[in-house]
């Protein structure tokens, strides 16, 4: 047994994230808040420099695609001088191609398929010592694409298996990125869904999570089902475990995965109609701040940054389809009785795959910097807003007027001073969120664990004492609170992340931070506008149909949505994780909208009370629904532990 004092400290004192004097005692006054948006300065330069070279990366290999590139060559054949058949000038009207060796891979342009061995001859640099050796032609057949396969089938599934899982994964990718409509189909999904799902958390919150979570889990099953139906199908399908080694392979584990995270939604669908009870009014209140008729506009900003988003997915879909074409030529080293030869072949470029890979993280770094950039609009207006009020002093005289929501100011100061900061946040905080996830796996998200009264948890902290500090240093700045204060004060971004961390640690216990209550079922939501676009591509991207399979076709979304109950033949299966996080990047565009406003709601109003010096209901420019909420909330979570103990009669009264 222990006094009530000394269980409050203990408790509240695992909360106290503070590193440093600068964090507790940086407390803000009156005319730090009057000076807001006055004194700004260019900010993390070397990070803007660092984002401005990936970009000119991207543009010369964006340059390159469309100099080297064909997508032709991810589904015809390509002769082994490099020359894509039906479509280079010196095979332009031998559109097949033809496998004189087939114990080698090694493919001849031809304009019919040979039928008997007095059809011609052909000549392969694959004879003793790399030189020219010619043979007769064997019976073959136009069985596969445009392919000539021999009509011994063990001869044809040699030829044909895929031996390189780079082959595979570009065929697969470039069946989807070529098909631009599609992608736009699939990537409009999740902006309309997150446009209706942010109306209606204002209106019946409840209702909408419970509707979102319940659709996303029931049509996760559904596609798990149906996974099974068209592998049972396409199994049967000549030659097919031959040409697709590695989405069979995958298959089971998002066969797997669909239903877990089918399962998953369930539950969180259970959990979410009692968490709404106190997070209902919080939902309410967030999204009461966008549709201020002051702050509507980010609304209109947010729709405008996901069209660019939209564009510039559609855009890095065809370049990347052409990076991945591209093919270059190379020696094999062949060694015969002692003596070395190099026979010319040619190969998809290993120059270019790095670009690829360079590509896919120049996108990651964009698509992020445009996210984190309509979040500080966001959050610069709402703050703006905030403390631009109408207020009253203590003696109802009126102290602030109001004025219009400040968009000009917001883009002006991201363009002008905050680019380099915007372009730090978009790099890190993934990784770093990443990161941190894994550790609060091992450790309790509670700093001070040595003073913590759970013995479980002293011994945590010195047994985790290597991740406590990475999470202490850098893991706990990055979060999208810091560009609240980037907005109000324009401080460097770890300056900010400083400033920002002390003051909701110094309110913690006080005041809850308004999103502890919506931020995983936020979370959930934008989850679900994932695997909402996962979804439709795995409807829409299952072509070509049956009856269609032994031609090289294009995707059309006309086909896709006429032919929607037309058992498939082929499986959108390995770019399914791709147009997830393509919806992801989508549904945020909109959604982000209730996450700023809570981290916004909740510093605005911590730095409101520390302005007064009075008490969290002593706030002066709080507007009367956000207090109602925070009078309705009650204290933080040291007061429920608090209570905890006390009902569990571990201390004193």
């Amino acid at each position: 047994m222990t006094t009530r004092a000394a269980a409050r400290q203990a408790v509240r004192s695992q909360y106290f994230f503070v590193a440093n004097d600068e964090e507790a005692f940086s407390v803000f006054g009156r005319q730090e808040v009057q000076d807001i948006n006055t004194i700004r300065q260019v900010t993390d330069v070397a990070y803007l420099l660092l984002f401005l070279l990936v970009l000119f990366g991207m543009l010369w290999l964006d340059f390159a695609a469309g100099s080297y590139g064909n997508v032709q060559r991810l589904s015809e054949p390509i002769d082994y001088k490099g020359r894509l058949c039906g479509y280079d000038k010196e095979v332009r009207a031998q559109p097949l191609g033809y496998h004189p060796n087939p114990f080698n891979d090694m493919v001849i342009c031809v304009s019919s398929c040979p039928q008997t061995a007095t059809d011609g001859t052909f000549t392969l640099p694959d004879g003793p010592m790399g030189k020219d050796f010619t043979r007769p032609a064997y019976p073959t057949a136009n069985i596969y694409g445009q392919l000539c396969l021999p009509l011994d089938l063990e001869l044809a599934r040699l030829i044909i298996s895929v031996k390189s899982v780079q082959t595979e994964m570009y065929k697969a990718l470039g069946v989807i990125f070529t098909s631009s409509d599609g992608i736009l189909v699939v990537l409009s999904v999740p902006f309309v869904t997150s446009g209706i799902y942010l109306i209606a958390l204002y209106y019946i919150p409840t209702a909408a999570t419970t509707l979102a979570f319940a659709i996303t889990a029931v049509t996760l099953a559904l596609v798990g089902v149906l996974m099974d139906l068209d592998l049972s199908v396409m199994k049967g399908i000549d030659l097919f475990k031959e040409t697709h080694p590695l989405m069979l392979m995958a298959f089971p584990y998002f066969r797997t995965g669909c239903y877990l995270t089918s399962g998953m939604f369930f539950l969180i669908l259970g959990t979410t109609i009692s968490a709404m009870v106190r997070a209902h009014a919080v939902f309410r209140e967030c999204v009461a701040a966008i549709f201020d008729p002051n702050v509507l506009v980010t609304v209109f900003t947010s729709m405008a940054l996901s069209v660019v988003r939209i564009a510039f997915i559609l855009h890095v879909c065809r370049r990347l389809s052409l990076l991945m074409s591209i093919v270059e030529p190379y020696e094999v080293e062949l060694q015969l009785f002692g003596e070395v030869h190099f026979v010319l072949r040619t190969a998809w470029s290993p120059f270019f795959l790095k670009g690829v890979f360079f590509y896919v993280f120049g996108t990651f770094w964009a698509l992020e910097f445009l996210s984190f950039s309509n979040k500080y609009i966001t959050a610069q207006v709402l703050c703006a807003n905030y403390f631009h009020l109408k207020a009253r002093n203590l003696r109802q005289q009126e102290i602030s007027s109001g004025r219009p929501a400040p968009i000009r100011y917001a883009l002006y100061s991201l363009l002008r001073f905050h680019l380099g900061s915007i372009a730090r946040a978009a790099l890190m905080s993934a990784p770093c969120r990443f990161l941190r996830g894994l550790i609060q796996v091992f450790v309790p998200d509670r700093p001070n664990l040595d003073k913590s009264l759970n013995q479980q948890y002293r011994i945590a902290f010195y047994l985790f004492w290597p991740l406590i500090q990475i999470d202490l240093y850098i893991l706990r700045f990055y979060k999208d609170s810091v560009l609240v204060m980037l907005s109000l004060k324009g401080f460097k971004y770890m300056d900010s992340a400083r400033r920002v961390e002390g003051l909701l640690n110094r309110s913690r216990g006080k005041i809850p931070h308004l999103t502890k209550f919506t931020s995983r079922i936020e979370a959930f939501l934008k989850g679900s506008m994932g695997f909402t676009s996962m979804v439709w591509a795995f409807f829409l991207f299952r072509e070509p149909r049956q009856g269609a399979y032994h031609q090289v076709e294009t995707l059309s979304m006309k086909s896709s949505i006429t032919n929607v109950f037309v058992t498939p033949e082929h499986s959108p299966l390995l770019a399914m994780p791709v147009l997830l996080m393509f919806g992801l990047w989508v549904g945020d565009g909109m959604l982000h909208l209730v996450t700023m406003s809570s981290n916004a709601l909740t510093i605005c109003y911590c730095i409101d009370v520390e302005m007064v010096g009075g008490t969290e209901t002593d706030a002066l420019y709080a507007p009367a629904g956000l207090k109602l909420v925070y009078r309705d909330l009650g204290g933080g979570e040291s007061e429920r532990e608090l209570a905890e103990l006390m009902a569990n009669n571990a201390i004193m009264q």
